[in-house]
């Protein structure tokens, strides 16, 4: 029951003694070798246009770049923060907070926004790249920023949804979710549609906020537990949630991709599911990735299951993107893959990294992966 929690992240948090651990599952010990990669008609070849390092470890995917006015901003778990030329890979500039980051950077208004392993987020003004505000918010953040005109929203390590006036840092308000005693480490970005603020929390549940004064308008289930266990009731939802034709798709480990209708206030539809990551929309597809490395593909006309494929079971693979009409996806022995969102194949396939892509991102004509050492690809199809 707990096979393929080491596929993933496999850090555990508990939150009682904030202490972390790693959880194998040794009764399934014949089937943990990554899946072999087959071989493919490479239709759409993927090329490297540039790499760019930069410094520090991490596995987790929230690392990934922001883009604000044209350029692409990095900011490393060192505590370097770095604004990029997009096409060319070329450096603006490049400041140093002297800091351990514990996620990546968030961009919008004038602000770059940046959270540090002390619980601390910091306001950075994207024109003098001098420090605006800082705040402590009482727990890690684990995911990247929501930057709306006068407020920057936050998930922290202990459950709370918290709402930072943009130009002081001062708090308006915030949220706590009830959290477990057994959590997976990270959290889901929020997502701000239409003047409301949507969340998933480590309860395995979807909550909707209005943005301005954090008025409750209602939560649901992403999924119920039903072990005996703490480890088979792991439901943590760590991935933001996806906006498509006026259903919101979430997903959650050990639990379901579910459809919430956002007018009706409720869940309409759900497939069993086990995810990190967030779903994928494309093509008139929804689409997601498991955390044992398997995908499935439902049709947005009628939510039936188009296809599925166990090409890279275990192999690590990483949040997919919609590129030129393919899906890309990173896995990892640092292969980038391009699959066919209609009908499951890899059309594409290239390694660029000695090292586990553990993000990818796009912005205009090109791709971006980002691997586990915090070096940067750019890929063009």
């Amino acid at each position: 029951m707990y096979k393929n929690i080491i596929t993933s992240i496999c850090l555990i948090f508990i939150s009682s003694c904030s202490s972390l651990a790693f959880w194998t599952d040794d009764s399934d010990e014949d089937n943990i070798e990554p899946i072999t990669l087959q071989s493919i008609q490479n239709e759409f070849p993927i090329s490297v246009e540039w790499k760019k390092s930069f410094k520090g470890e991490s596995s987790l995917a929230s690392f990934k770049p922001s883009f604000y006015a044209g350029n692409m901003l990095v900011a490393d778990p060192e505590g370097n923060i770095s604004s990029l030329n997009p096409k060319l890979g070329t450096i603006n500039w490049k400041i140093s907070l002297d800091r351990q980051l514990s996620s990546g950077i968030a961009s919008g208004f004038g602000k770059l926004i940046v959270s540090d392993v002390n619980g601390f987020v910091i306001a950075i003004d994207s024109d003098t790249q001098e420090i605006l505000w800082e705040k402590n918010v009482g727990g890690e953040v684990l995911s990247n920023a929501k930057v709306s005109a006068s407020l920057i929203i936050v998930k922290n390590s202990v459950g709370e949804l918290i709402a930072l006036n943009s130009n002081s840092g001062e708090q308006k308000w915030t949220y706590r979710s009830q959290l477990p005693s057994l959590t997976i480490r990270g959290t889901g970005e929020s997502i701000i549609e239409d003047g409301v603020v949507y969340a998933s929390f480590d309860n395995g549940r979807l909550g909707a906020f209005q943005l301005e004064t954090g008025l409750f308008i209602w939560d649901a289930p992403i999924s119920f537990v039903e072990g005996s266990s703490e480890l088979e009731n792991l439901i943590d939802a760590d991935s933001a949630p996806v906006l498509a034709q006026q259903l919101l798709f979430a997903t959650n480990y050990q639990g379901n991709l579910t459809a919430f209708d956002i007018t009706q206030r409720r869940p309409v539809w759900n497939s069993k599911s086990s995810s990190f990551h967030s779903p994928i929309v494309g093509n008139n597809m929804i689409m997601v990735i498991q955390e044992d490395g398997s995908i499935l593909s439902f049709s947005l006309n009628n939510l039936d299951l188009s296809w599925t494929s166990e090409d890279y079971l275990r192999r690590q693979v990483s949040n997919g993107v919609m590129y030129k009409n393919l899906m890309l996806v990173g896995d990892f022995d640092g292969y980038i893959h391009a699959i066919n969102p209609l009908s499951g194949l890899t059309t594409g396939r290239k390694k660029v990294s000695r090292k586990p892509i553990i993000s990818m991102v796009t912005f205009r004509e090109l791709a971006y992966a980002i691997d586990q050492e915090s070096n940067i690809f750019a890929i063009k199809l």
